[in-house]
């Protein structure tokens, strides 16, 4: 239950070595990353119910799919672009798949 958002917390912190990054960035991941979790523990719990199943599989999906799309194209992907090391760089890119894998 921790990967995730220690990963988060290494994109924020690889960053925010390299430039100013704000905060909100953080929680907005953070809190993607902690809805995913949520909605699939509530998914795996309530196993029997087909629908809150699905329900949660989607709220899940969608939450991993914000997590990605910011990484990919959103404010983190573009700090990451603009700013930083090669070293950084590859830091990024490499957790980046990690985390779409």
């Amino acid at each position: 239950l921790l990967t995730v958002p220690l990963q988060i917390i290494e994109f924020y912190l690889i960053l925010a070595a390299i430039a100013a990054v704000a905060a909100s960035l953080f929680w907005r991941l953070l809190i993607a990353s902690v809805v995913m979790l949520v909605a699939g523990y509530l998914g795996e719990v309530n196993a029997s119910d087909a629908t809150m199943l699905w329900v949660c599989f989607g709220i899940g999906l969608l939450a991993w799919f914000y997590i990605i799309r910011e990484i990919f194209v959103g404010e983190a992907s573009e700090i990451n672009a603009n700013s930083g090391t090669a070293a950084s760089q590859a830091a990024f890119k490499a957790l980046r798949m990690i985390v779409t894998v």
